[in-house]
């Protein structure tokens, strides 16, 4: 014989399997912030590698390390190929910062970085000195949120922000800022995608084979230089894609002569370059020829394999007569247009798509 249960205790078994999921729920949100940096060691970790190296291998799930507000510039960081699903995020996008000053330089005894007071530092990881990259990402699936990366060795030759070699990564809210080389998508068809970041640079400072989609970003342009320099594969459909993006003048250049010049949206670099520039303010500081120079490429300007697209923008830079007479640059059309949203631009093979949250 079964008694019906009366309503008292009815009530305190949905309170209790209630009681349950909250704990539960509240359980895995403390595990996922278990991880915190803070230079005054209120966190499990004062600086930000050993957070990294902390986090585990392999990971299916994601692991998010919480970085309190600090300038973290004692350190060039790498994320191995084994830490994916890894997602750093800052207290302050303007008040935690992860800064390095290693540039690139002609000294053979220290591998060709300097000052060789850094370089020695970490010679031991050859993944690390590669490039003189503030932080190199190897790893997949990657997420970085609100702070700020930046190299700070000014105008003295390639001086990396970022290197990027993992596939599905994001930033968001984030500052990157360097002079030359300032962001590498070093992975001919590895995805990244970057929304409502700020990334300054004067020579080159987007550049690779990669693929990067910059949504609602910021692109400011010391004068005098170049922002793009794409290295696409010829049968890579897509290289670099600004979409609603604001491309802005940076004042105040640490080189003597670039304030006033104008800024090209990019010179070839290798392989077949594509760049896509749609629905923007280009301001007035572009060179109204956007490609001005083959840059030792002779066949750039009468290849249709390069694809320097550009659709709907705005801004006195936005004039599309004066562009350069190279078979690959025209204009799209708004069916054309289509194929450059971040769903096909970023899907590959297995439809990923990344959000703005």
């Amino acid at each position: 014989m079964f008694l019906p249960v009366k309503p008292a205790v009815a009530s305190f078994s949905k309170l209790l399997f209630v009681a349950v999921l909250l704990i539960a729920s509240l359980s895995v949100f403390a595990a996922k912030q278990k991880i915190v940096v803070a230079q005054d060691g209120s966190g499990q970790y004062t600086t930000v590698q050993s957070a990294i190296d902390a986090s585990p291998s392999n990971s299916a799930e994601q692991t998010v390390i919480y970085i309190k507000n600090g300038l973290y510039d004692q350190e060039k960081l790498i994320i191995p190929a084994d830490k994916r699903n890894l997602k750093l995020v800052g207290e302050s996008r303007e008040k935690t910062i992860i800064s390095y000053a290693i540039f690139d330089c002609n000294s053979p005894a220290s591998a060709n970085k300097c000052p060789d007071s850094l370089w020695v530092k970490w010679k031991h990881n050859s993944d690390l000195i590669r490039t003189s990259a503030t932080l190199t990402i190897l790893a997949d699936s990657c997420i970085l949120e609100n702070l700020s990366i930046k190299n700070t060795a000014g105008p003295v030759g390639q001086a990396l922000a970022l290197t990027l070699r993992g596939d599905k990564i994001i930033f968001r809210n984030c500052n990157i800022t360097g002079y030359q080389d300032t962001i590498l998508m070093a992975a001919d068809g590895k995805r990244n995608y970057f929304y409502n970041c700020y990334v300054l640079g004067r020579t080159d400072y987007i550049y690779g084979g990669g693929i990067g989609f910059f949504d609602n970003c910021e692109i400011a342009s010391y004068g005098g230089g170049w922002i793009t320099a794409p290295s696409t594969p010829e049968k890579q459909l897509y290289g670099f894609v600004f979409d609603k993006c604001r491309f802005s003048f940076a004042s105040g250049s640490p080189r003597k002569g670039d304030d006033g010049s104008l800024v090209a949206i990019g010179r070839p670099w290798h392989n077949y370059p594509k760049v896509a520039i749609l629905n923007s303010d280009l301001g007035d500081r572009i060179d109204p020829r956007g490609w001005p120079t083959t840059w030792r490429m002779d066949y750039a300007s009468e290849s249709d394999k390069l694809h320097l697209f550009e659709y709907n923008n705005t801004g006195k830079s936005a004039d599309f007569s004066q562009r350069a007479p190279w078979k690959g640059m025209k204009q799209l059309s708004r069916q054309e247009a289509e194929a450059y949203s971040v769903e096909s631009v970023l899907k590959g093979n297995d439809n990923w798509k990344p959000t703005r949250k």
